[in-house]
């Protein structure tokens, strides 16, 4: 547990290190949901509701969709491919500590960098000065982070996954690339899932993504009730659990090689 408090110290302080390029990164976000919210308000100059959404509840989807789907962006993926494309990748195995458990503190420790000073803060921006919606109900609330939780170890798995493919890629920018715009259309953090078709839409709340931004989300607003909210839940430990497996597989498969290889 020392160890793993260290790397995420350490990952606090890389974060504060750059801290322009955060400032830049939240300004990035906060445009991002402003022009998302005047593209649904003009939407909504004709109508009242849209598929069981108020204009309210639409903003607050903006605002969730845009500061979850954010961390698409970068990950322990990039961090990981550029360990083996520099060959750093055998010093970080030789370390008194598994690869995997210290990509997950890092993991961890970015999450937490966010949560603090990014989500509470844009969130909170956005609900009170967009006129979104507050969960009066703590259960729900309780629920929605619950999911946000277990959607970061659904996301970490496939980070790390993609950081692996870069021992045969020897650069993952474009897999990577790939990876950002397909959880963004996946997850609901560019289109929300309900616009789909309805049996497109339901095949795509079954997928891992969907509990990234889309299923959270719809918690967060009291879209499902409480057995619901439970069986998605209870879907994404699955999923995390099946990617983990999946995972580690790769991980011990593709390690064998780069010890034959020498990095």
């Amino acid at each position: 547990m020392k160890k793993i408090y260290y790397l995420l110290r350490i990952t606090f302080i890389t974060k504060f290190a750059y801290i322009k390029a955060f400032w830049f990164n939240l300004f990035g976000t906060i445009v991002s949901i402003l022009i998302y919210y005047f593209l649904w308000k003009s939407v909504f100059l004709s109508r009242n509701e849209l598929k069981g959404f108020t204009m309210a509840e639409m903003t607050t989807y903006v605002i969730l969709s845009r500061i979850l789907s954010s961390q698409f962006s970068g990950g322990i993926n990039r961090e990981l491919s550029e360990w083996i494309y520099k060959g750093n990748i055998i010093i970080e195995l030789l370390r008194p500590i598994n690869l995997i458990t210290t990509l997950l503190s890092k993991r961890i420790g970015e999450f937490l960098f966010f949560l603090i000073f990014k989500g509470v803060p844009a969130g909170a921006l956005g609900i009170f000065i967009l006129n979104g919606v507050l969960p009066l109900d703590p259960i729900k609330f309780i629920l929605f982070f619950l999911s946000i939780i277990i959607s970061i170890g659904i996301l970490f798995w496939i980070e790390v996954m993609v950081g692996l493919i870069s021992l045969f890629t020897l650069n993952s920018y474009g897999v990577s690339s790939t990876k950002n715009a397909l959880l963004s259309i996946l997850s609901g953090g560019v289109i929300p899932l309900f616009l789909f078709p309805e049996k497109i839409s339901v095949f795509l709340n079954y997928l891992p993504f969907a509990g990234m931004v889309s299923i959270p989300i719809n918690i967060y607003l009291g879209k499902y009730n409480l057995i619901q909210s439970l069986k998605y839940i209870g879907l994404q430990v699955i999923w995390a659990f099946l990617l983990g497996i999946l995972t580690v597989i790769l991980y011990n498969s593709v390690i064998k090689k780069v010890v034959v290889q020498g990095g």
